[in-house]
């Protein structure tokens, strides 16, 4: 059975390599050997190799490898699905049978004083991850039942991470996130920067996201987003700072910062963003000119990419029957009526082909 979860005794939390990765260069995973079989009662040693390889230099993959024997009860160990596994697919079925049940992510704005706690690997620590583990199997499994929520998130990196898997998996516009109480559609949680009405946006914190400028300067970043919002007929500049305090404070600095510093160096020093807050229209005290701007608590609170992960949109769905047929009948029309005056025609040669 191919291993695509593990179990990590430093977060208390089943991951995937990937997500375990951006984990490690963000600075919350600091051991690839931290990791236990995700199996039934099972306490196998789990390593995550190319862990500590920089993206660049990897020829494999991040994956799991297994060292040590198996638990008696451990599914891995007699090959049959994983009961972690079990309990959200089987949750997620009925979600979809059921138009009123949303499954809801909980998003809390601020991480608990003992996140950061080091973790020691020992015997003890082993035995203790093995019934954590079982009591987080046993929560996740009521709390999807009762409420859909299977874990808080902290922040809007794994927000995007969420929204990219739900995507993929068809069930978007079945999930939600909730925030300080307030559940909220995922598609409604995120809104791109796109020249629109000031006065339309929501006036609750969402995340914003598009493309920015980022410009480093002796005490903070500023990343200004090429778009704007349009208040009165005018368009008014978004942006917002990053301060080096804010940095300093920051636990997991180590990922976010090194994309920033990368990506102002570059001759044109342009990334995807997002940001989680509240538009405020702010004046300048020297000019006199409004600008509107996003505060941040933290660095939790944004993500930054050089290119976008967001999946792009078609401008047209149609199954490949229905588009073979289209195809067909615009080039006999074509061929037909190649050198037509006809002002349609036209319109289909210059424009059909790169729409399809």
């Amino acid at each position: 059975m191919s291993l695509d979860i593990a179990y990590s005794t430093e977060i208390n939390e089943f991951i995937d390599p990937d997500r375990a990765y951006e984990y490690f260069w963000a600075g919350i995973l600091k051991d690839k050997k931290s990791f236990i079989c995700p199996g039934e009662n099972c306490d196998a040693q789990v390593t995550c190799a190319n862990l500590d390889e920089e993206s660049q230099n990897m020829r494999v993959v991040p994956h799991y490898r297994i060292y040590g024997k198996h638990h008696p009860d451990c599914e891995i160990d007699r090959k049959i699905p994983l009961k972690i596994k079990g309990i959200i697919i089987e949750t997620q079925q009925s979600k979809k049978e059921t138009l009123n049940l949303s499954v809801v992510d909980s998003f809390s704005l601020s991480r608990p004083h003992s996140y950061y706690e080091s973790q020691i690997i020992n015997k003890d620590k082993k035995s203790k991850s093995v019934e954590k583990k079982k009591y987080i199997v046993d929560n996740i499994f009521y709390n999807l039942k009762q409420i859909g929520e299977i874990s808080k998130i902290y922040s809007v990196r794994s927000i995007v991470g969420r929204y990219l898997r739900y995507h993929r998996d068809g069930t978007l516009d079945n999930r939600k996130i909730n925030v300080s109480g307030k559940n909220i559609s995922y598609s409604s949680f995120f809104i791109q920067i796109r020249d629109q009405e000031f006065d339309s946006l929501p006036e609750y914190s969402v995340i914003y996201y598009g493309w920015a400028y980022i410009d480093k300067y002796d005490k903070y970043y500023r990343i200004k987003f090429k778009k704007s919002f349009i208040k009165e007929n005018d368009k008014i500049q978004v942006s917002f700072f990053v301060s080096n305090d804010l940095i300093e404070k920051y636990e997991i600095k180590k990922l976010i910062i090194k994309r920033m510093k990368k990506i102002s160096l570059l001759p044109k020093p342009t990334a995807f963003v997002f940001i989680y807050g509240k538009p405020k229209i702010k004046i300048t005290k020297e000019k006199d000119k409004k600008f509107i701007n996003l505060e941040m608590k933290n660095l939790d609170f944004m993500d930054i990419d050089s290119n976008t992960p967001l999946p792009k949109k078609n401008k047209i769905n149609f199954s490949d029957e229905t588009y073979l047929i289209l195809r067909i009948f615009i080039i006999t029309i074509l061929f037909k009526y190649g050198n037509s005056d006809n002002n349609l025609i036209k319109y289909n040669y210059h424009t059909l082909f790169y729409l399809f």
